[in-house]
């Protein structure tokens, strides 16, 4: 299941047990009208197996989301390399850790978030960064971008189709302010 799917399934489930809770409260505080109400919808034959068919979908569903913990989340693998005895590979996970790696290199650079994308066994790398202040951001930035491009070269073989940065914040924890 796909993650928009599953976070629409658990929002319309988390729904509909808020709704269930809500009644059970009621009915726990002595409103028993819902189990008047209940017992007369069930009397027709067709509101019961409308009841049966939206029980057995939501059965379903929730039986989907419940089996959707358990599968393992497969990593997307780069082409690295092609050599005479079969192709060699690399998960972007192990490509992110090589890309932490190389931005500790720059120590202006305190946070690096790196987002990678595979289109047609080319890699792109979104970087959302957190910088010291008081630095020219544009030098620092590119110094970023080389460091890593020539670190993913040299360790995984890999090249970059491009390599973006956003400089999401900017570090204030090394300032210290005083408001009088």
């Amino acid at each position: 299941m796909s993650s928009f799917k599953t976070r629409f399934t658990m929002g319309i489930l988390s729904l509909g047990y808020i709704l269930i809770s809500i009644l059970f409260i009621c009915i726990a505080l002595g409103w028993f009208a819902p189990i008047d109400y209940f017992d007369f919808f069930l009397i027709d034959l067709n509101n019961r197996w409308i009841l049966g068919l939206v029980s057995f979908f939501v059965f379903i569903l929730t039986f989907t989301l419940f089996l959707s913990c358990f599968k393992a989340k497969t990593d997307k693998l780069a082409n690295i390399h092609q050599t005479a005895l079969g192709q060699i590979d690399i998960t972007l996970s192990a490509l992110q850790s090589l890309i932490l790696k190389a931005a500790q290199k720059t120590p202006e650079v305190k946070e690096v978030k790196p987002i990678l994308k595979l289109t047609e066994n080319k890699l792109s790398v979104l970087l959302k960064v957190k910088v010291n202040p008081d630095i020219n951001i544009p030098q620092i930035t590119a110094e970023l971008q080389h460091a890593v491009k020539d670190y993913l070269a040299q360790t995984a073989g890999t090249s970059l189709q491009d390599t973006k940065i956003q400089v999401t914040q900017i570090n204030m924890d090394s300032q210290i302010s005083h408001i009088e």
